[in-house]
């Protein structure tokens, strides 16, 4: 079976973002001891780093199952599927309990999941791809 478009473009635009993540990542760990970044940031040493590792570690697993997503990995569709479900309760909390300069982005988070959602489990030719493995 022939992998489905929505599924490559996907799976293309996560290595993307598990790329900068890594990079941002790498980069935050770069700059933890920037006295004017950490001034400029309102952060410490211990909290930049920690947030650095963190995108480095997110930004390796999303490049992995990404890469999954590409071979038709059902593990990798799962994974996806409930990061984006954890997206979606992330959008609703800044939909209901942040400022209004965030409800905007919280409504894009929980329609590009939802978009994202559809394409891997709502489409005949992506449940097709996946049950090949």
């Amino acid at each position: 079976m022939k992998r489905p478009v929505m599924v490559t473009v996907i799976g293309v635009l996560s290595i993307l973002t598990g790329i900068g993540q890594v990079l941002f990542g790498g980069a935050l760990i770069g700059l933890r001891n920037d006295a004017t970044f950490l001034n400029d940031a309102n952060m410490t040493t211990n909290k930049v780093t920690a947030f650095g590792a963190g995108l480095l570690a997110v930004g390796v697993i999303t490049f992995v199952f990404a890469i999954g997503l590409l071979k038709g990995s059902r593990v990798s569709r799962a994974v996806v599927g409930i990061m984006e479900l954890c997206g979606i309760a992330g959008g609703v909390y800044a939909v209901s309990a942040l400022d209004s300069s965030r409800k905007s982005t919280g409504i894009g988070t929980i329609i590009g999941a939802v978009i994202v959602l559809f394409f891997l489990f709502g489409t005949s030719k992506a449940k097709a791809f996946f049950a090949k493995s």
